[in-house]
């Protein structure tokens, strides 16, 4: 099949880190691939084979700040994206198109209606389709979810909770995609150390549960002085100095650190690792944090992260939002040695679901499937 992928770009954020991991896998499977970018001049952070095609959509910004220059630049790029790929439709008469998180969507919806062409769209999503009291989702991400969507032949979700919430709506077009692996799980998990690990951005603190998890070290710390609590992210000073201080300092052996490309060796060293948030997604740190044998412990955001973690079997799950569970969760792989190295042990076990060769293989049964609609 010949296969259109649109992403705005292949260099930052884990959206675009899987848009090339698929390319590579479709093209692999005997695919005819292309990517569809508007930041082909930037360096790709994220490699894709030589068999897949880079196809740049060109537009010439204004150089003034002015609101008027920046009003026909979004005019401007509007309409050089909607001729570019009503183009590709007519010219290159792809069997299948995957959009990447809603690029340029209106503009595609537009150019397959003027091209008069039934090729079929395949939207992909990256995030829940809820979240809880207290953070907002933002209008312009609702309009994607839940108007948007109806007009696609597929739309792939992270999880069932999110495909149930569509369909509760009347949108029965969507399949469950997980995110790929994209770490080897490790062989040896020797070399421990006693330290409880945790990753996300510090200044999304509220989100990524931050205060909990120092509420609930600050409770156990005393207990278990030879143990050490890292925290690994990019953040403002400001907010670790305010995690710290609702604490008068009084936490223990604790760190913060700034994010490492090398964040594979954190979780080599980490014996657990701790996902706090109060709504995920899916979980990318703590699929990647199991695949380097930590003994996990994750809030478990409205059955999201059971879909990784069977609590008991291959890591622990607790409530959102509840520092004394999340404590005591911890504590237990701290305290109890033979049930912290089981869970080490079984957390590789049932990885190769997530594994990038699966994952494309499952966007190539999606894609399948919108084409015989």
């Amino acid at each position: 099949m010949r296969i259109l992928l649109m992403c705005h770009a292949l260099t930052g954020g884990g959206a675009e880190r899987v848009c090339a991991g698929w390319a590579n896998g479709l093209s692999q499977a005997g695919h005819e691939v292309s990517i569809l970018t508007d930041t082909v001049t930037t360096p790709q952070t994220y490699r894709t084979v030589p068999e897949v095609a880079i196809v740049q959509c060109r537009f010439r910004p204004l150089r003034s700040g002015s609101i008027l220059a920046r009003i026909r630049n979004r005019l401007s790029r509007s309409w050089s994206f909607f001729k570019q790929i009503r183009r590709l439709i007519k010219e290159d008469k792809p069997d299948a198109i995957v959009n990447v998180l809603y690029y340029a969507k209106t503009e595609l919806l537009l150019a397959k209606l003027c091209a008069m062409s039934k090729v079929p769209i395949i939207m992909t999503d990256h995030n829940a389709y809820e979240r809880p009291k207290g953070v907002r989702m933002p209008i312009w991400q609702w309009m994607c979810k839940f108007v948007y969507n109806r007009f696609f032949d597929r739309v792939t979700v992270l999880t069932r909770p999110d495909k149930e919430i569509l369909e509760r709506r009347g949108i029965r077009n969507a399949d469950v995609l997980h995110n790929p692996l994209f770490l080897t799980p490790s062989t040896e998990w020797g070399g421990k150390e006693k330290t409880v690990l945790s990753v996300g951005r510090i200044n999304a603190w509220y989100v990524k549960g931050f205060d909990l998890l120092v509420e609930a070290w600050s409770e156990i710390a005393s207990r278990h002085g030879d143990w050490k609590l890292r925290i690994v992210g990019s953040g403002d000073e400001e907010v670790k100095r305010m995690l710290l201080d609702r604490y008068d300092g009084d936490i223990g052996n604790m760190e913060f650190k700034p994010f490492t490309e090398d964040i594979v060796e954190e979780y080599r060293k980490a014996s657990i690792f701790v996902l706090s948030s109060r709504f995920e997604g899916w979980g990318l740190t703590l699929v990647e944090a199991m695949s380097q044998h930590c003994a996990c412990v994750a809030c478990d955001y409205k059955g999201r992260q059971a879909e990784i973690i069977e609590n008991g079997k291959n890591g622990l799950l607790c409530r959102t939002d509840d520092a004394r569970e999340l404590a005591a969760k911890i504590e237990a792989l701290i305290s109890d040695d033979g049930l912290r190295e089981r869970l080490q042990e079984a957390s590789v076990a049932d990885l190769d679901r997530f594994s990038e060769k699966e994952v494309a293989r499952n966007m190539e049964r999606i894609i399948l499937k919108a084409c015989r609609r």
